[in-house]
């Protein structure tokens, strides 16, 4: 039995249900392995928009179990534009939970982002334990990071048994910044949660899910959709999602008179973007960069054929034109002709599906994750390697 550590950045919590619940994800995969055994502990920031919306203010130790995983989480309020600060908050809460959590055996710490991982190599340095990462962080290629972050993060990455990056595109960032291996295994979806429907509403409808901020440049989906569809009735976008943008949006939608044919939902719940993908007949992702791009395989095991910018993580996902389009990045005219193209074109949809489960499931993944922890406890196989 091999004892994981799950050491996040972030986790599904009472401030937000769906923070980063794709590491809860791989770690309910990975509990499910015969030969694994997993806990998540974690020191995790709240913002102060998040403790307003929910008028809450309840912090400190959460330890629970979930779906068979352990969970311990300590919630802290984050101080606003002082990233530094609340990192060292951060870090200091890891290095407590960890000690709080010695008396059981660990055999290798996972963390998720290097912003987490300062306290997996301090007890690695003290007590022998090995980490390794998975990175999806999008800040290494939207030039969000000090450079004291980028030396630190070297450090990091150079004392980790085994790097991971959720796409090719951010595997070759990485390795470039730090030069360290990489290795992509990317992010899991539940093809048993996330499946098709007979039931699809009548007229042809679009669907998105995002954090409605400026990098997944809604905007752009916005007036592309209205620039083909404009007054076709037959056809609708649903937004589902809340963030910075949403006031925007709504007010491009009222500007554009397609009041009609655009709705944006605002936050839902896992359970109703479900619900939505399974009415809908095709995905778009409009970002200007991606690591992964976890909706995609989400409406992909929905059997529904997406569309994406060129942004990263989404060419190793979109792989042929059976399964969607990829477009040029912030290109109005391109994204605009891909979603007449796919509203005119009939896509099988147990082939999209069937390639996600292929890809994408929890045993395929699982399966390339037990790999990783095996060679790291039995000192075999090339830990670390780089894959293009």
């Amino acid at each position: 039995m091999i004892n994981i550590l799950i050491l996040p950045t972030s986790y599904p919590n009472i401030y937000n249900k769906n923070a980063s619940i794709f590491v809860e994800d791989q770690a309910v995969a990975l509990s499910k392995h015969k030969n694994l055994h997993v806990s998540v502990i974690g020191a995790v920031p709240v913002s102060l928009k998040e403790i307003w919306k929910k008028r809450l203010f309840k912090f400190g130790v959460f330890q629970y179990q979930k779906n068979k995983v352990n969970i311990e989480l300590f919630l802290f309020p984050s101080i606003p534009k002082l990233r530094r600060v609340n990192n060292f908050i951060r870090y200091l809460l890891n290095k407590w939970l960890l000690k709080k959590n010695m008396q059981n055996k660990i055999d290798i710490v996972h963390v998720h982002n290097s912003v987490a991982a300062e306290a997996a190599l301090w007890l690695q340095e003290k007590n022998n334990i090995p980490y390794c990462i998975t990175e999806h962080s999008s800040a290494y290629a939207r030039d969000l990071l000090t450079l004291h972050e980028i030396k630190k993060y070297a450090k990091i990455y150079k004392n980790s048994i085994y790097n991971i990056a959720v796409s090719p595109d951010l595997c070759k960032r990485l390795h470039y910044m730090f030069d360290v291996p990489f290795t992509f295994i990317p992010n899991i979806v539940d093809t048993e949660f996330f499946i098709p429907s007979e039931n699809r509403y009548k007229n042809f409808r679009f669907i998105t899910v995002a954090n409605l901020n400026k990098n997944k440049n809604i905007l752009l989906l916005v007036r592309a959709f209205s620039k083909v569809f404009y007054n076709n009735t037959d056809v609708s976008l649903l937004i589902l999602g809340d963030g910075s943008e949403y006031k925007t949006l709504q007010t491009e939608v009222e500007k554009l008179h397609m009041q009609n044919q655009i709705t944006l939902y605002g936050f839902a719940t896992r359970d109703e973007v479900l619900h939505e993908l399974k009415q809908s007949h095709a995905f778009v992702l409009s970002s200007h960069y991606e690591t992964f791009g976890v909706v995609l395989i989400e409406a992909m095991s929905c059997g529904l054929p997406v569309i994406s910018t060129r942004s990263g993580g989404p060419e190793s996902i979109i792989e042929n034109n059976q399964l969607g389009l990829l477009v040029e990045n912030n290109n109005i005219e391109e994204l605009a002709k891909a979603m007449l193209k796919v509203y005119n074109t009939v896509f099988d949809t147990e082939y999209i599906r069937n390639y996600t489960i292929e890809k994408f499931s929890e045993n395929t993944v699982v399966t390339k994750l037990y790999k990783v922890y095996n060679d790291i406890v039995t000192k075999e196989g090339d830990a670390g390697l780089y894959e293009n």
